[in-house]
Order: structure tokens, then sequence, then C-alpha cells
């Protein structure tokens, strides 16, 4: 599950998910949304994220900061990822304006109110993304 919460400026968004792996699932699900809405993304390629980081928290801030990444510097929608050893393989495919619409432009994900907690239910999130 992800949502959308109130923010002056930039988008925040809230993410929850049952373990560490389906946080990330969610977190592609987010970014996609973002950044094309509705529009269908295939997954025709994979992109290795390395899961660096001194903690969980950690960790999942850097994967979904690479997500950013991936998008602003090489057009690359995600589509899905699993897990598999130390790293996060992210299938997806290149952005193209005929298939694809163009909902925001990230430039970032902040450190700004960054929450990474474990609830009775699971792993929640709040990011917020620069636009």
């Amino acid at each position: 599950m992800h949502r959308l919460l109130a923010h002056t400026a930039d988008v925040r968004a809230e993410i929850a998910a049952p373990d560490f792996g389906s946080l990330c699932r969610e977190a592609v699900a987010l970014v996609r949304e973002l950044l094309v809405g509705t529009s269908p993304v295939v997954s025709k390629e994979i992109r290795v994220v390395p899961l660096e980081g001194e903690d969980e928290a950690e960790r999942f801030f850097r994967f979904v900061r690479e997500l950013v990444y991936l998008a602003d510097a090489d057009g690359f929608l995600p589509a899905d990822c699993a897990s598999r050893n130390g790293a996060v393989e992210v299938s997806g495919e290149s952005f193209d304006p005929s298939r694809h619409g163009s909902e925001r432009q990230l430039k970032a994900v902040t450190r700004h109110q960054y929450l990474y907690r474990r609830a009775q239910d699971g792993l929640r999130a709040e990011l917020i993304f620069d636009l």
C-alpha cells in the first residue's frame, strides 16, 4: 500500500508493506505512479540495484534514491522488482512518449522528514520527493 500525503511544495508519500521485499515493490509502484500515472510499464530490461547502507532504513532510502536516479538520468521506468543476493533486480523499460503519459519529473528523494519504522503489521516509510 502506498498513498500520497499532504505537503506544501513537493510530494510526500507513505509506503507500507509486510516485509522489506514488499516495501521495495511498493516503492517501485509509487515511483512509477509519480512518473507516468496509470500508463502501463512493461518489464523489458533489468537494472540491478545493490542494497547498500549500514541498516535497513538506509538501504531502503538508497534503493528509492536509485529508482529516482534511473528515471532522471536514463529515462528508465520501473515495473516490478525482486530481491536477489544483496541487491534488488528492477524490471522496467525506457520512457516512450507515445505510450507513457508524463505526470511529474522527480529530481530527488530527500532525507528531510524521512521516516522508516517497524509497525505491528510490517514496515512503514514516509518519503518526500523533490519535483
